[in-house]
C-alpha cells in the first residue's frame, strides 16, 4: 500500500477581531437596491452608490416576468425611506484599500472626493442589453426592430392595436444566430411570439441557432409557443439577409426540408446581447476581482458559486456576474445577504491568529506576495502583513517571495521538506514517486482511490499542499534529491482552482524545474504535471500507474544512485 503522509496540522490560536457593519452597495439597480434593503431590515448600515443620477428606473422587461413594476416602485420607495440606507446618485467607486472588516473606500460624487468604511462590498451593476442589428448587417427602422423596441410597442396598447390591427403580418425573428444561445434572449422572442400570435394578425416565425431552455418553465413556454402556431428554423448557420427599403429576403438551407428556404418577412425583430455594465472593467481592476472572458464579475468557476468573488468580502450578484433577470437575481441577493451576515456577524469575528507568519527581517517589500495574491489578502505598513480574515492559506505567496520571508503555518517548508525526505525504501527495486497532491483534488481522488482498495503504485508518495501553487521548484528538486524516481504535481483542472491561479503558477514552475533538469541530464519524463478533479479516483489510479510503468522502462534516476551512495557512505 502507498504510503500517504500529511503535514501535522498545528491549532491555530484565535482572535477576535472588529468588522465594521456597513456595506457597500455599487449599482443602484433593482438588484443593488434589493439587497441593500435586506440588508438594512437585518441591521447593517448600507452605502447605495449609483453612477447614474437616480436609483431605479425602468426596468428590463425580462425582469418583470416574475414580478410587477408596481412591487418594484415600493421597493423604490422604501430604499428611499430607509434610514439605514444612504444613498449617493452620480457617485462612482475609485479606490478600495484595506481587508474584509476594514475595507477604506474612495468616492467621487460630481467631482467631489468622498471616504467611506466598510466591512464589505456587494457588486450589483445592471447588465446592459445591446441591439444586435449591426451584426446582422440591417438598417434600423420601423420594420427592423431590436427586442426591446418590439416589447415596447407590445406594451403600449395604442402600439400594439396599430401594429396587430393593420394588415396581417409576417414576423420573423432572429435568435443565436450572431451569439451563442443564451435562455434569457430565447425567453424573451418566446414571449413576444406568443403575445404576437394570440392576436390573430401575426404570424410568428424564429430563425434561431441552438434553442436554449435551460431556465425555469422555458420548457413548458417553448410549448406553448408551438401550440400557438409559431413556426421554427433551427439553423447552423446565420442566414443570408438582403433588406432593400422596407423589403427583406432571407434565404437559408432547412436540414429538416433538406433545401433552400426563402422568406420575405414583413418585420425583422434582432435578439440582443447582455454585455457586462460599462463600467465593469475600471471597477473589477479598482476592486482587484477577476471576471468571465465576457467580462462578468465571476469566472466560471464552482468554488466561487453562488456569490463570491476572489476576493474575501466582496460579493457579486445579479447579472453582475452573469446574464439574469430578476428572478435569478432576487435568489443571488439572498445568498449574498448570508454570506455577508456570515463575515460581519454582529460586528465581531473570531478568527486564525495567523495563518502565515511573515520574517519582518527577511522582507523587503518588493510587493511580489501583494501582485501574486489571487485573494487580495496582502497589505503593508513597513513589511508586509497578510489579513487572517482574507487569507485563503493558498501559499501562492510563500513559494513566490524571492526572500523565503513567508511561511504558512500549517506548511511550513520544513515541514514539507522532512517528508519529502522520509521517502520509502529507495533500495527496492519499485519505482519511488513522489506526488505533490492539492488538498481540493488531486489528494481528494487518491484517498478515495484508497478507500476503494484500488492498486496504487507501492512506491507511491502523496504529500498533500494546500494548493497547488504552494509547490515550489526546491521542493520538486529536492524531491529527486531524496532518491524518487519520478515527480508529479497534480493540480485542479483550469478554471476550478480555489484560488483560481494556483494551478497556472504550479505548471510554471514545473516548466521551470523541467528545463533544470534537462541541463543536468535528466530524463524530463520523469516530471508530470497534470490536472485532475476530486471526484476522479480511477483517473488517479490511472495516471500513478502510467508513471509508474514509465519509470520501470527507464530505469532508477541517476540523482537516486547518488542518493543510495550517499546513504551508504
Amino acid at each position: 500500500m502507498p504510503e500517504v503522509r500529511n503535514v501535522s496540522s498545528q491549532t491555530a490560536l484565535m482572535e477576535e477581531i472588529h468588522m465594521d457593519t456597513t456595506v457597500l452597495v455599487v449599482g443602484g439597480g433593482w438588484h443593488g437596491m434589493k439587497v441593500a434593503y435586506e440588508l438594512a431590515c437585518i441591521g447593517y448600515q448600507v452605502v447605495l452608490i449609483e453612477n447614474g443620477t437616480s436609483i431605479g428606473g425602468k426596468a428590463p422587461s425580462d425582469h418583470l416576468v416574475s414580478t410587477s413594476e408596481q412591487e418594484l416602485s415600493v421597493l423604490l420607495k422604501k430604499v428611499k425611506d430607509h434610514e439605514a440606507i444612504e444613498v449617493l446618485a452620480s457617485t462612482r467607486l475609485v479606490a478600495l484599500s484595506g481587508v474584509p472588516g476594514d475595507f477604506r473606500v474612495r468616492l467621487e460624487q460630481d467631482g467631489q472626493a468622498l471616504e467611506k468604511a466598510a466591512g464589505a462590498v456587494v457588486v450589483a451593476l445592471e447588465a446592459e442589453r445591446v441591439p444586435m442589428l449591426e451584426a446582422y448587417r440591417l438598417n434600423p427602422g420601423e420594420n427592423a426592430l431590436s427586442q426591446s423596441q418590439l416589447e415596447r410597442m407590445l406594451d403600449s396598447p395604442e402600439e400594439k392595436d396599430r401594429f396587430c390591427g393593420e394588415d396581417s403580418k409576417d414576423v420573423l425573428f432572429l435568435v443565436g444566430l450572431q451569439q451563442e444561445g443564451n435562455p434569457l434572449v430565447m425567453e424573451r422572442a418566446l414571449r413576444s411570439a406568443i403575445e404576437l400570435q394570440d392576436t390573430g394578425g401575426c404570424q410568428a416565425t424564429i430563425l434561431v441557432g441552438n434553442v436554449k431552455l435551460a431556465h425555469d418553465g422555458l420548457e413548458t413556454l417553448y410549448k406553448q409557443s408551438r401550440e400557438r402556431g409559431v413556426l421554427y428554423f433551427k439553423l447552423r448557420e446565420s442566414p443570408l439577409i438582403t433588406q432593400n427599403g422596407l423589403n427583406f429576403q432571407i434565404k437559408f438551407f432547412d436540414g429538416v426540408l433538406h433545401s433552400d428556404v426563402e422568406l420575405t418577412p414583413d418585420v425583422l425583430v434582432v435578439e440582443e446581447a447582455i454585455r457586462p455594465h460599462p463600467q465593469a472593467p475600471d471597477l473589477a481592476r479598482v476592486l482587484r476581482i477577476d471576471t468571465d472572458p465576457e467580462g462578468f464579475f465571476q469566472p466560471d468557476n464552482v468554488h466561487y458559486l453562488p456569490v463570491r468573488s476572489n476576493r474575501e468580502g466582496i460579493y457579486v450578484i445579479g447579472s453582475a456576474r452573469q446574464s439574469s433577470n430578476l428572478r435569478h437575481g432576487w435568489s443571488d441577493v439572498q445568498n449574498a445577504v448570508l454570506a455577508v451576515r456570515q463575515l460581519l456577524g454582529e460586528g465581531k469575528s473570531l478568527v486564525p491568529r495567523e495563518k502565515a507568519k511573515i520574517h519582518r527581517g527577511k522582507c523587503t517589500i518588493c510587493l511580489t506576495c501583494f501582485r501574486v495574491c489571487p485573494h487580495g489578502a496582502i497589505y503593508w505598513d513597513n513589511r508586509a502583513v497578510i489579513s487572517p480574515v482574507a487569507c485563503q492559506g493558498c501559499g501562492i505567496c510563500a513559494s513566490e517571495c524571492p526572500m523565503d520571508a513567508i511561511q504558512l503555518v500549517d506548511y511550513r517548508d520544513d515541514q514539507i521538506e522532512a517528508q519529502i525526505f522520509e521517502l520509502g525504501n529507495i533500495n527496492s527495486n519499485t519505482p519511488q514517486i513522489i506526488a505533490f497532491c492539492c488538498q481540493n483534488s488531486a489528494y481528494e481522488a487518491g484517498q478515495m482511490a484508497r478507500l476503494f482498495g484500488s492498486s496504487l503504485p507501492e512506491g507511491l508518495q502523496m504529500i498533500k499542499v494546500p494548493c497547488a501553487g504552494k509547490v515550489d521548484v526546491d521542493y520538486i528538486l529536492k524531491a529527486f534529491q531524496a532518491g524518487a524516481d519520478g515527480v508529479l504535481v497534480l493540480a485542479c483542472h483550469k478554471d476550478n482552482c480555489k484560488s483560481q491561479q494556483g494551478n497556472t503558477f504550479a505548471e510554471w514552475r514545473v516548466e521551470d524545474a523541467t528545463r533544470m533538469l534537462a541541463e543536468v541530464g535528466l530524463e524530463t519524463e520523469r516530471l508530470r504535471f497534470i490536472t485532475l478533479a476530486s471526484n476522479m479516483p480511477v483517473e488517479f489510479v490511472r495516471i500513478t500507474r502510467e508513471i509508474e510503468d514509465k519509470l520501470r522502462e527507464m530505469g532508477p534516476s541517476p540523482m537516486k544512485k547518488q542518493a543510495l551512495a550517499k546513504t551508504a557512505s
